[in-house]
């Protein structure tokens, strides 16, 4: 059964296990958000972090409050969700609300859609969005389809691409349901 939940301690070694994952496949779309994992030294510090986040407590200057979800199939970490509650002009342009990455070994069979509808729901029903900016590199392309398919499943708009340190961005906006 797949589930998208705020981290929990019995997924730790998991979700460590993930990161390592990353670390020994890395591709140039991997999202800094599993990296995160690679700072605390345990699930107490990592918990606190994603609480103060998402909670707004101590954010950098231009940051907004954010929710990290793992996304979990049976017992196993295979990705995770990052969604911010608000837009800065620049997460207009990259970034979005939702970033997302799924483990290397979990990749091409569905999890992203999957857990990109979940997160939607989350959005719409615990932070209250009516609708998410889901942003990624033009050359993603399994990002790309990913984000257009749950589009057109729950409605949505695509705006025109931006071009951000000459990279092009491409940005989906998707009804939460």
């Amino acid at each position: 059964m797949l589930k998208l939940i705020l981290p929990e301690e019995k997924y730790w070694v998991s979700f460590l296990e993930g990161v390592e994952e990353f670390k020994k496949f890395p591709t140039d779309f991997d999202t800094n958000g599993i990296k995160v994992g690679l700072k605390y030294g345990n699930f107490a510090d990592f918990k606190l972090n994603s609480e103060n986040e998402r909670l707004g407590v101590g954010l950098k200057e231009g940051y907004v409050r954010q929710t990290r979800l793992w996304l979990i199939e049976g017992d196993k970490f295979v990705g995770a969700f990052d969604i911010r509650h608000s837009l800065t002009d620049e997460l207009k342009k990259k970034g979005g609300n939702v970033a997302y990455y799924i483990i290397p070994s979990c990749r091409k069979k569905g999890l992203a859609s999957l857990g990109l509808k979940k997160c939607c729901k989350y959005a719409k029903d615990v932070l209250g969005l009516d609708e998410v900016l889901v942003t990624c590199n033009a050359l993603n392309v399994g990002s790309y389809k990913t984000m257009i398919k749950v589009m057109k499943e729950f409605g949505g708009r695509e705006e025109e691409p931006f071009l951000f340190d000459d990279k092009k961005e491409l940005r989906v906006w998707i009804r939460t349901m």
